[in-house]
C-alpha cells in the first residue's frame, strides 16, 4: 500500500511519468532554504533587493549538506519517493540530517538557456541503471504559470525505456539522447534546439535566437497531444507549484527549463535519489516491483506475469 500517494496518483505517474506532491516538507522550511540561497547569490553580487543586480539568467548552486535544509527531510517526503521506488531502496530515505540538497537552480529570466533531455551525465546508461532513481523537482518559491517552471514531456520516459532495452551494454547519455532523438515526435520538439561548438546535450548555452519563434513552436506541443502507434500519449506540459512542493519524474522523463515572463526568482533543485541497487524487472511476485520498475515493464509491453531477466551486456 502507499504511504503518501493515492492510487490516482500513482496511475498519473505511470502514465504520463511525473506526479506532484503537495508539501512534501513545510512552506516555512523551503523559505528558509531560499534565504539560504539569497546568502550563497549574494557571494556572485546578487542583491536581493536591487534587480539591477540579477544580470544572469540563470545561477546554478552546488550540493550542500548545511542543516538548514534538515526540515526539508519529512518522513512525507520520503514516502513519497519510496512509494515510487520501492520502500526500504532509497538511500538517502532515513536520513533525517545533514542528507545532500543539490544542485540548486535559480531562474530570473527571461529568456533561460535549457535544451530538452533526460538526466544522468555522472554514469552510464542501462535499462536497470540505479543511480537517478527518479528525476526530483523541489520547490522553494512560488511557481506559477509563466514563471520558469520546468516543462515535462509526458509520455516520453517510454521512448527512453524502448532505446536502452535494446542496448544491454549501456550508452553514455549524449548517445542515448541521440537515438531517442529519433523519434518523430522528439525529433521536432527538438528541432530549434541549437548545440554548441561541443554538441552539448543540454544545449544550455545557445537558445533558439527567436524567442518569438520559439514560443510558438513549443505553443504546438503544449496545446495538442500526440498518439504514438505503442498506445502512449505525448505531450509538453509546464509544472507549477508552491515552497514545499515536489515534482517526482521517472528517471527517463524528457524535461527542459522554460522561459520566466514573470520576474519572479525561481529557486529549485535537481536532488538525486539513488537507489541501493540496480532495477530489477524479472522479481518473482509481481507485487514486489517498484511502481517505477512496473512503469518501464508497461513500456515495453510486459504483461504482470511475464518474465524479462534483462541483463547487462
Amino acid at each position: 500500500m502507499p504511504k503518501v500517494l493515492s492510487n490516482e496518483q500513482i496511475e498519473h505517474f505511470m502514465e504520463k511519468g511525473w506526479v506532484k506532491v503537495d508539501q512534501a516538507f513545510p512552506r516555512e522550511e523551503a523559505l528558509k532554504v531560499q534565504d539560504f540561497l539569497w546568502d550563497r547569490l549574494a557571494e556572485h553580487g546578487v542583491d536581493r533587493d536591487d534587480k539591477s543586480t540579477w544580470t544572469k539568467p540563470l545561477y546554478r548552486l552546488g550540493n550542500y549538506t548545511d542543516s538548514v535544509a534538515d526540515g526539508c527531510n519529512t518522513d512525507r517526503l520520503t514516502g513519497a519517493v519510496e512509494d515510487l521506488i520501492g520502500e526500504g531502496r532509497w538511500r538517502e530515505g532515513n536520513k533525517k540530517h545533514n542528507a545532500v540538497w543539490g544542485g540548486f537552480i535559480i531562474n530570473f529570466g527571461p529568456e533561460v538557456p535549457g535544451g530538452w533531455h533526460y538526466d544522468g551525465s555522472h554514469f552510464h546508461h542501462y535499462l536497470d541503471s540505479w543511480e537517478q532513481g527518479l528525476l526530483f523537482i523541489g520547490l522553494f518559491s512560488e511557481v506559477r504559470p509563466g514563471g520558469s517552471g520546468t516543462l515535462v514531456a509526458e509520455g516520453s520516459h517510454n521512448i527512453v525505456a524502448k532505446v536502452l532495452a535494446e542496448h544491454p551494454k549501456g550508452l553514455p547519455l549524449g548517445e542515448a539522447i541521440k537515438l531517442c532523438n529519433r523519434h518523430p515526435w522528439l525529433a521536432e520538439l527538438v528541432s530549434l534546439q541549437k548545440k554548441n561548438a561541443d554538441d552539448d546535450i543540454y544545449a544550455d548555452e545557445s537558445p533558439a535566437d527567436n524567442r518569438a519563434a520559439k514560443k510558438a513552436h513549443l505553443a504546438k506541443f503544449m496545446n495538442t497531444t500526440y498518439q504514438d502507434p505503442d498506445g502512449y500519449s505525448l505531450r509538453v506540459v509546464e509544472t507549477t507549484g508552491s515552497p514545499g512542493d515536489v515534482v517526482l519524474c521517472h528517471p527517463f522523463l524528457y524535461h527542459s527549463a522554460s522561459d520566466n515572463d514573470l520576474g519572479i526568482p525561481r529557486f529549485m533543485c535537481n536532488r538525486c535519489t539513488p537507489t541501493h541497487e540496480p532495477m530489477n524487472f524479472n522479481r518473482s511476485r509481481p507485487e514486489e516491483y517498484s511502481i517505477v520498475e512496473k512503469t518501464i515493464r508497461r513500456s515495453l509491453g510486459l504483461k504482470d506475469h511475464e518474465g524479462f531477466p534483462f541483463k547487462r551486456a
